[in-house]
């Protein structure tokens, strides 16, 4: 068979498969009944090479050359990802440390995130999407972005685009790598050692096995070792949970602080009362720490097969420091305690303590990610066939290691007089060392066993060219299930899982998908596919596929693509754990004060989330149109406009919305309990949502220059529209450059990555830029109802200089966030750091790296 014909039927055979081709180089045999082609394809180098989507493809060697350490660094720097969790938001959340991915501000619950072409198990505590941090970044040679719907070929969840991380195929020798980061300010190293040996020629010997290992660290930064975060300002939350304690009586909203205020020792005294502000005293960045592993292989059989069998585990753990606890929502003490008695003598009466003796609470989460696959492809009868079978885990713990305490203690504690109602301190020195509370608290497991299977062929020569055809099928069971330990979780003062119940799930999913690449007339190629997937528990769902590709000039290339999808409720969507939890923000009760009213004290309220078992599909369409450029050989750029749609959408309303009083949020109040919720708020069909935006992408190679070799590249990504309703059938918002209450996040409606390469002999260099807009910012209080402030535009810069000593040792040394460009100011109030948005923002600043990597 000719290669190019051949080439293009086994990636049409991939693309409609799962699976994507490892195989991505020849060998270097010679031989090409082997060979393969990438499924996604490559970055824009030549015009003839462009797919009817728009690719991009990183090399994560180029990204290690920024000081980037993690796959979530390595996702952030994307121009068409807008993340809005990873490490950081873990403070003071439960989310296990997770980081997801989130292509052009859909959701991160559209992104598909592959390993080598096939799923990543979804992290069991938020089950709508792969955590990021379990995948060992030292084993992946490159990223494929196809930042497109591709629900016809991998999946018809993959509303929002495909980020696979594809790693070697095969490896021989000892590689022995690391780096080491230093901040200029204190706080926040990180470090980094990777080794890999592999033994065998695939091609001379028949067989190649490899291993590689890695462990990554990264140390924790206190608010009290940055400025921007420990400042006191309008937009640093103040608590009236105190050291000394205030306290209510007869669930009313006034405050009574404690004897001897103003006087209120560690705390300040404010409005009457003892406050603290506890966003000075949290971790703004997380200690983690990373152990990674990945064995393979791989057996050529005759000269038409490959056998491979590859097993990868990751164990992410990540430690997290909040402010002590504070008790005010969760401690209730009966009329007459210590002689305060209230005005009905049967209401109760509440402190506001903040346990400052027992220290910052401290929780460790660990993630542990494994996966083992086998695979066969080759050729058989004239057919180029791909099958596999592969079983995955996801698990994750928390424990709290420190600075806890239980509402029964708390209580006792007063009711036996070890802590004074009037004075707020303890009476008894003893008291603290008896209330703590420390151990395990939950664990989740999510697991997928697969298999999959696709046979492609060229079947008929048309007049433009061959007609290639694929078909195939997948297969998978997923299961998720999450457990709490008793008493622990139920008394535990701050995760906010006192009323959470054990959960579990599963489902089964069966797929049917077929594909062809269509000649229509010389210069215009097409392509169609359709997708069949069966869910065992929502039903079915046909998702087809369009798209076009027209050489309209050996320099012009036209390109478009449309697309429906069908995504599923996910497993925790629908088993998501009845929880009640404390929200980021602080509210007044909508019963007895309105929300507005400056009067009202504001404090952190509880609601309570759920799953739901009774939710609907949601269905979308999108699409897009594109051109490439070639005007000379050296200049290349894209520009893609693209428009989704998602209709009954899956989410839950947030905390503001909750406490607006609005959008029938008032059916899960209680008058008479604190204004805290005591219905379920489940996650629910939320109605449309839509987004529009055009990626652009340049590239220029510069004329050869007696300094050297230069290359310009620029990928970014503006976002036109982005609007969605919060109900069935209701009113429209955005948040498109703007923080809004609904979201509780803004999206960027710009974004770009610039990067100018150099080399010169054994010498290169690397400046690159990351670029976000700015906002309008969250603007929440009586402090800044009048103001509308915008959080400024943020941008960092890296530099790195390498230098190949020989063909074994390479040297790299470079500056990260190069300008110190330190995080914009705002107000946001839903994240427990204060004075940025650390979901956003590097709070490292300035810091210098070095790296080596030896070969043998």
């Amino acid at each position: 068979m000719n290669y190019k014909r051949k080439a293009l039927a086994v990636a049409l055979s991939l693309v409609g498969s799962v699976g994507y081709a490892q195989l991505a180089h020849a060998d270097d045999s010679g031989d090409n009944s082997l060979q393969r082609v990438d499924v996604i394809g490559s970055h824009i180098k030549r015009l003839k090479s462009e797919k009817a989507t728009e690719v991009t493809t990183i090399k994560v060697s180029d990204l290690a050359k920024q000081g980037l350490n993690t796959v979530e660094q390595v996702v952030n720097a994307l121009a068409s990802n807008q993340s809005n969790i990873g490490a950081n938001s873990s403070v003071g959340l439960s989310t296990g440390g997770a980081a997801f991915a989130n292509l052009r501000g859909l959701g991160q619950q559209y992104t598909l995130v592959l390993l080598d072409g096939r799923r990543v198990p979804y992290h069991p505590f938020d089950g709508t999407a792969a955590d990021l941090n379990a995948i060992p970044l030292s084993a992946i040679e490159r990223v494929d972005v196809l930042p497109d719907g591709a629900a016809a070929i991998y999946g018809s969840d993959a509303i929002g685009g495909v980020i696979n991380f594809i790693t070697k195929k095969t490896s021989e020798g000892l590689s022995i790598g690391g780096d080491f980061m230093t901040p200029q300010r204190s706080g926040g190293n990180e470090k980094n050692l990777n080794g890999s040996y592999g033994y065998g020629n695939l091609s001379k010997d028949g067989f190649n096995v490899y291993a590689t290992a890695s462990y990554h660290k990264t140390d924790p930064i206190m608010a009290s070792q940055r400025d921007f975060a420990s400042a006191i300002t309008p937009a640093m939350k103040a608590s009236s949970n105190s050291y000394p304690a205030n306290y209510t009586i007869d669930g009313g909203n006034s405050l009574i602080g404690p004897s001897g205020y103003p006087n209120c020792g560690a705390a300040t005294a404010k409005g009457g009362t003892c406050k603290m502000y506890p966003g000075t005293m949290v971790g703004i960045q997380p200690e983690t720490e990373q152990w990674s592993g990945l064995a393979k292989g791989t057996l050529r059989i005759g000269d038409n097969h490959e056998l491979s069998v590859t097993y990868n585990i990751t164990r992410n753990k990540n430690t997290t420091i909040s402010a002590p606890a504070p008790t005010g929502l969760e401690v209730f003490l009966p009329s007459g305690t210590q002689g305060i008695v209230t005005a009905d003598g049967s209401a109760s009466i509440s402190p506001f303590l903040r346990t400052m003796p027992l220290g910052n609470r401290v929780t460790e989460a660990v993630n542990v990610q494994q996966k083992l696959q086998l695979n066969l492809e080759g050729q058989l009868g004239g057919w180029d066939y791909r099958t596999g079978l592969g079983y995955s885990q996801s698990y994750a713990t928390e424990e709290l290691v420190s600075g806890y305490t239980g509402d029964k203690e708390v209580a006792n504690a007063y009711l036996n007089n070890q802590i004074s109602l009037v004075s707020g301190l303890a009476t008894d020195p003893n008291v603290w060392s008896q209330i703590g509370v420390k151990g395990h608290l939950d664990d989740g497991k999510y697991t997928v066993a697969s298999a999959d299977f696709s046979l492609s062929k060229e079947v008929l020569q048309l007049p433009a060219g061959p007609l290639a055809v694929a078909f195939g099928g997948e297969t998978r069971h997923d299961t998720l299930e999450h457990n709490f330990n008793y008493p622990i979780s139920k008394d535990a003062i701050g995760p906010g899982m006192n009323q959470s119940l054990n959960t579990k799930g599963n489902r089964s999913v069966s797929a049917l998908f077929a594909e062809a690449d269509v000649p229509i007339v010389k210069h215009l190629d097409g392509k169609v596919a359709v997708r069949y997937d069966h869910y065992n528990d929502v039903g079915n769902s046909i998702s087809p596929q369009v798209s076009l590709r027209y050489e309209l000039s050996p320099q012009v290339l036209l390109r478009t693509s449309a697309s429906t999808g069908f995504r599923a409720p996910s497993l925790y969507d629908m088993y998501q754990p009845n929880q009640s939890q404390l929200t980021g923000n602080f509210y007044a009760d909508p019963f007895s004060c309105p929300s507005l009213s400056s009067s009202c004290p504001s404090l952190q309220r509880y609601l309570k989330v759920g799953g739901n078992t009774k939710l609907q599909p949601e269905k979308s369409s999108s699409l897009s149109v594109g051109i490439v450029i070639e005007p000379i050989k050296s200049i290349t750029a894209s520009a893609d406009l693209w428009w989704v749609m998602v209709k009954h959408q899956i989410s839950t309303m947030s905390e503001a919305t909750l406490f607006d009083g609005n959008h029938n949020s008032l059916l899960f109040y209680d008058p008479n309990n604190g204004g805290n919720l005591t219905a379920i708020s489940t996650t629910q069909n939320m109605g449309n949502s839509s987004s529009a935006g055009l990626d652009v992408d340049f590239r220029w190679t510069l004329p050869k220059t007696s300094v050297g070799n230069f290359t310009v590249e620029l990928a970014g990504t503006y976002l036109a529209k982005n609007m969605y309703q919060i109900e069935e059938n209701g009113a429209y918002y955005s948040n498109l450059g703007q923080y809004v209450a609904t979201q509780n996040e803004p999206t960027f409606r710009w974004q770009h990555n610039l990067t100018l390469n150099w080399n010169r002999g054994a010498w290169s260099g690397l400046l690159s830029q990351n670029y976000k807009s700015g906002y309008t910012d969250q603007n929440s209080g009586a402090a800044f109802a009048a103001t509308n402030h915008m959080v400024k535009p943020y941008s960092t810069w890296n530099m790195s200089g390498s230098y190949e000593v020989n063909k074994q040792l390479t040297l790299t040394a470079g500056v990260r966030n190069l300008f110190d460009q330190l995080p914009p100011w705002s107000n946001q109030q839903y994240l427990f750091q204060g004075n940025y948005d650390a979901r956003f923002a590097d709070q490292v600043g300035r810091a210098y790296f070095m790296k080596f990597n030896y070969k043998m």
